[in-house]
């Protein structure tokens, strides 16, 4: 299966020097790589463009995941695009080939791979579709002319994979493959709590909206004070910014930027 691979990258670190040899190494290696470089020095970008097949600059304006994405996708020639975090490592050399495989047997047009102890194969699709399950752009194969029809929205500040999701699995009757694996590997270094609230944000924002409803609002709440009672600060701190996040859209659309942790 002839696949590109879309990297959106703003540094040259060894992390991405190990995610390009690791997707080279694979046994169904990619026809490209194209970088999608939204770094802003000559040196970076020197440093991009010699890990690259296809070096694309992002150009002028405010960075947006999904506009970096689309760039890529534009540049691309495979007729499945796999989007990949410059911080994860495919350690499996197989692994590409084989989930390939296991997605064309269970009937499912997308597939993505994430980071667990034990090897696991889920099918997801309208009837176990949650909200958070359906995708994760760090390392997710889409056929091309899919993400061609649909785009990623640039207005969805986070979670912008569980939206493009939602449409494919609830509008276009699709089914995503989920590979849990040891041999995926994430090491991104910037984790924090705001990435997960922008995230739950835009989940509840363009996803499972019912999040947004009152009970559900004063139930992150009752999360928070009770992370609090048990000295679990951070845990408290997620679910307060999350509850009063949700309670500031009442009253005007959520205004967050698109950026990487």
């Amino acid at each position: 299966m002839a696949y590109s691979v879309i990297i959106r990258a703003h540094e040259a670190t060894p992390l991405i020097f190990r995610a390009v040899q690791c997707l080279r190494a694979q046994s169904n290696p990619p026809l490209e790589i194209v970088i999608v470089d939204s770094s802003n020095t000559p040196e970076t970008q020197a440093g991009l463009r010699v890990l690259a097949d296809v070096h694309v600059l992002y150009g002028e304006g405010e960075f947006n995941y999904s506009r970096a994405i689309h760039l890529g996708v534009a540049a691309a020639q495979g007729d499945h695009v796999l989007i990949h975090s410059s911080h994860v490592a495919l350690l499996g050399a197989q692994l590409i080939e084989q989930t390939f495989q296991q997605a064309h047997a269970m009937q499912c047009d997308v597939f993505y791979c994430r980071k667990g102890s034990a090897v696991a194969h889920d099918k997801i699709d309208e009837s176990t579709f949650d909200g958070r399950n359906g995708l994760a752009n760090s390392c997710a194969m889409i056929p091309r002319h899919l993400l061609l029809q649909r785009r990623f929205r640039e207005d969805v500040f986070s979670a912008e994979d569980q939206e493009w999701a939602a449409w494919f699995i609830r509008e276009y009757k699709g089914s995503v493959l989920r590979l849990t694996s040891p041999l995926c590997s994430y090491e991104n270094p910037h984790l924090n709590i705001q990435k997960k609230v922008n995230e739950d944000l835009a989940v509840a924002c363009f996803v499972n909206r019912h999040e947004r409803w009152p009970h559900n609002i004063a139930a992150r709440l009752v999360r928070a004070a009770l992370a609090f009672v048990r000295r679990r600060p951070d845990r408290a701190r997620m679910h307060w910014l999350v509850a009063t996040g949700l309670l500031a859209t009442y009253f005007s659309s959520p205004q967050r930027k698109s950026k990487y942790f």
